[in-house]
């Protein structure tokens, strides 16, 4: 990669983000080398802390109690395909690929949580 950014570019100065980014080598466990990382993060921060109505924040007549945080805060991807979908099992970090430390469980196993609705029953708007 270094070879062909330096018939293309001058001075590492030249290379644009978007280029630098796509070129860094990814960092463990992740897709994305650090800036983009950093950029995506630093986004995402900007995002919910500029959202008022962002589903953690309280305050507001219709914001989610304590238990109800709770229940979201449980819910998992596998749990979303699992009630969503016609799959049996799936394991429980459903974007990492099942092994013997991500075991598939059939989708009514304590191991994939389902949300307890009763934190919205007694719930006056």
């Amino acid at each position: 990669t270094i070879r062909k950014l330096r018939s293309v570019y001058e001075h590492v100065d030249d290379i644009d983000l978007f280029i630098g980014g796509v070129s860094e080598e990814s960092v463990p466990d992740a897709v994305l080398g650090p800036t983009f990382l950093c950029i995506i993060g630093d986004q995402f921060t900007r995002l919910k802390r500029g959202d008022r109505f962002f589903y953690e924040f309280g305050g507001h007549a219709a914001s989610f109690t304590e238990d109800q945080l709770e229940e979201i805060r449980q819910t998992s991807f596998a749990r979303i395909l699992c009630d969503n979908t016609e799959v049996g099992e799936m394991q429980p970090l459903a974007f990492v690929r099942p092994s013997f430390a991500n075991n598939k469980f059939p989708c009514n196993s304590l191991n994939i949580p389902h949300v307890n609705l009763e934190a919205w029953i007694s719930r006056r708007f």
